[in-house]
């Protein structure tokens, strides 16, 4: 894992693996799982950070914030404890500052809450700010440094995702365009961009193949690989180092393809390539 940047919570956990194994599951089941929206649940987990001084929670969610929507302006506001927020998500924002004031909700939350959520969205509210309460005590106690180019508590990060062109949408051309071949991909996440080869085979419009990520040791096979026009469209599916079902859905132009990447409970990225042998 460390072949990936793996962060340093995982090295750390790696010393316990059950526990690591049982952490992982839960942790994903709330990723991948949930029915609250990933921008409710990264604004839930960068306020967590703040009421707990965990740099490291907070350095690493800023990121994921970015990447569900959440802007910059917003991470600064949260910061600083000012902005106005929507009702649904200040409810949340309350409930984590009543959860780490004393372990409870107020009335006054209580009722913005059932206002805007169903009772199994709350149940997993509160799920998701003992999950992450957990953590921060495990990583401000064992001193788990958070990784270079992290944003400090408090701090926000600049990310722009790069301009695509073919790829800034999604439209399907009247000729086909020939997909076969192997493909140098990039994908664009504002913590770090991913490195990834793909090879793929395409017959009477579907597209079969595999992906892999060299650094990472990993090969996974394409399935509900599509052809249709420029724009193909395709589905990898992860198993380690964590489970996650990726979407791809982009637009061929010549020897290069960009478009959108989806990684369900996670965020959309954009993506591009080069087949291989082009500049």
């Amino acid at each position: 894992m460390a072949g990936i940047g793996a962060s340093n919570v995982l090295l750390t956990m790696a010393h316990r693996r059950d526990l690591m194994s049982a952490w992982l599951e839960f942790g994903m089941h709330l990723i991948s799982g949930g029915r609250v929206s990933m921008r409710t649940r990264e604004l839930l987990i960068l306020r967590v950070g703040l009421r707990t001084s965990c740099a490291y929670e907070w350095g690493n969610h800023v990121p994921g914030a970015l990447s569900a929507g959440v802007t910059a302006g917003e991470i600064a506001a949260l910061a600083d404890g000012i902005g106005s927020w929507p009702a649904a998500e200040a409810a949340v924002l309350n409930l984590v500052d009543d959860l780490c004031t004393d372990n409870c909700a107020s009335e006054e939350t209580w009722k913005a809450l059932t206002e805007e959520y169903t009772e199994g969205e709350i149940i997993e509210l509160v799920m998701l700010i003992g999950f992450y309460r957990m953590n921060a005590g495990f990583l401000n106690t064992l001193g788990v440094q958070v990784e270079p180019g992290r944003p400090g508590l408090g701090q926000g990060m600049a990310y722009e995702a790069p301009v695509r062109t073919a790829g800034s949408y999604v439209a399907e051309a009247l000729t086909e365009s020939k997909a076969d071949g192997t493909w140098q991909l990039k994908f664009y996440h504002p913590a770090a961009t991913q490195e990834l080869r793909l090879e793929a085979v395409s017959e009477e419009g579907a597209l079969s193949g595999s992906i892999t990520n060299e650094a990472a040791g990993v090969t996974v096979p394409v399935s509900e690989g599509a052809l249709r026009g420029n724009r193909v469209t395709f589905t990898t599916v992860m198993t380690k180092p964590f489970p996650a079902t990726i979407t791809w859905d982009g637009t061929i132009d010549g020897d290069f393809v960009s478009g959108t990447v989806n990684i369900k409970g996670v965020g959309s990225f954009p993506f591009d390539g080069t087949r291989a042998g082009q500049k």
